[in-house]
């Protein structure tokens, strides 16, 4: 009972709060997975009905998409270029399945992940349009992502790695990487909260957070996560703090030390499968997937259309049983160099949009931070993206360069000279010229 009661009042919650701020809505996509595997580990019906949480989020993200649409003139207006070689790529990629091994295995793989792009993809940008959009929905993120680990912690029924579904007498998990995620996403922004401009409620609030998704992550043994969201907060944290003296570069390795004691701390709270921990397991685990990738890309490369077009999507299910878990070289194997093409530019693109946010921003601090934490978690499912991912299920890449591109735009036309002209303008005298 405790389960239905929790899972009810995070998703009211998140619903009436995108009834109020529309960005909060970015909230509930982010903690999906999250929410998804408490409400299937600890309720009969939302195990046996496991798309309700998917269908209850893309209703929340298209509530505030349509409520943003109303109060804004135009969310339609700030597309960056990603945005159009995203959906070409996907359009690519559909359209490769065509010449797949298995056009029906490909197109149950688009039937699966295909929401999962809609809503990710396609709504989530949209729900943001400022920069403080960005704060406000981190934010609440924050809270319903360390909410929900606290309670899957305290409360949750633990198989092996990840919580095990209601009633399934097999035991059978769910996916540990896609709570270990959300995990991962909420240590991202309590560990860039930690420093200003956080007021000092926000950043107790952080370090109550930072412990319980590290005690997620490590209990459900995700190296990936922990790997990824470290790296995301070593880009993120030049951005969010400009270290131009000792008092900066102070506070940044205090915020570092702050951290290594938490996971430290966090480290002796679970139980902990320390073989799964050790160097051996980790290198057997990344030569596995390298070898998978090579023999995908050795029968792309037989053929010299196959090398330009690609296998066709989803390939690697049908000719390894099993995908390759590195995106970008799925991409070049399924969609060839045609398709790797479109996917570097992306992501060339993406990092384009940090490097002139960064330069436009200068010295406001508020803005930066909000900015970093986007940068912070762009970088975080991007590592996880070529370790975990496939081209269809690394939404969250693409989500973010659309939203980093979306905020470089508004900065863009925010600083044009349009402004500087009106109010030179208005210092002119009230009466015209009486000069003969």
């Amino acid at each position: 009972m405790l389960g239905l009661i929790t899972y009810s009042v995070i998703l009211v919650a998140l619903a009436v709060g995108t009834w109020w701020r529309p960005s909060i809505g970015l909230a509930a996509v982010l903690c999906l997975y999250g929410l998804k595997q408490w409400g299937q580990s600890t309720t009969e019906f939302l195990a046996d009905y496991r798309q309700i949480t998917n269908y209850a989020v893309g209703v929340i993200a298209l509530i505030g998409v349509a409520l943003a649409a109303s109060r804004r003139s135009c969310i339609f207006c700030q597309l960056p270029g990603s945005v159009s070689l995203i959906w070409i790529l996907y359009a690519y990629a559909f359209m490769s399945i065509a010449w797949a091994p298995d056009t029906l295995g490909s197109l149950q793989q688009w039937g699966i992940q295909g929401p999962y792009i809609a809503t990710v993809v396609l709504l989530a940008p949209l729900l943001l349009s400022t920069v403080q959009d960005v704060r406000t929905a981190f934010l609440a993120t924050a809270i319903t992502g360390a909410t929900i680990c606290g309670l899957a912690l305290l409360f949750g029924n633990w198989g092996f790695r990840g919580l095990i579904l209601y009633g399934d007498v097999t035991e059978t998990e769910t996916n540990p990487l896609a709570l270990a995620s959300m995990a991962g996403t909420v240590l991202v922004i309590a560990g860039l909260s930690l420093i200003r401009p956080n007021i000092v409620p926000i950043r107790v609030f952080a370090l109550a957070c930072i412990p319980v998704a590290l005690a997620v992550i490590l209990k459900s043994g995700s190296r990936g996560q922990l790997l990824a969201s470290g790296m995301g907060l070593v880009a993120a944290w030049p951005i969010a703090v400009r270290l131009k003296d000792m008092r900066s570069f102070g506070a940044l390795l205090v915020a570092a030390t702050l951290l290594i004691g938490l996971g430290w701390w966090a480290y002796t709270l679970v139980d902990i499968d320390t073989n799964r921990w050790s160097s051996i397991d980790s290198n057997d685990a990344v030569l596995g997937r390298l070898a998978l990738a090579r023999a995908l890309l050795s029968i792309a490369a037989s053929h010299p259309l196959t090398m330009l077009f690609g296998l066709g999507n989803s390939s690697a299910i049908t000719l390894l049983s099993i995908y390759p878990h590195i995106t970008g070289i799925e991409v070049l194997a399924e969609e060839g160099l045609l398709g790797a093409v479109i996917y570097i530019s992306i992501i060339i693109l993406t990092f384009r949009s940090v490097s002139r946010v960064v330069r436009t921003l200068g010295e406001r601090q508020r803005e930066r931070h909000a900015v970093a934490m986007l940068v912070g978690l762009f970088v975080f499912e991007l590592v996880l993206s070529w370790k975990q991912g496939t081209l269809l299920s690394s939404v969250y890449v693409f989500a973010y360069s659309i939203m980093l591109g979306r905020i470089d735009l508004q900065l863009v036309e925010g600083s044009t000279p349009a402004e500087p002209q009106l109010a030179m303008s208005s210092r002119l005298p009230p009466f015209s010229n009486l000069m003969p």
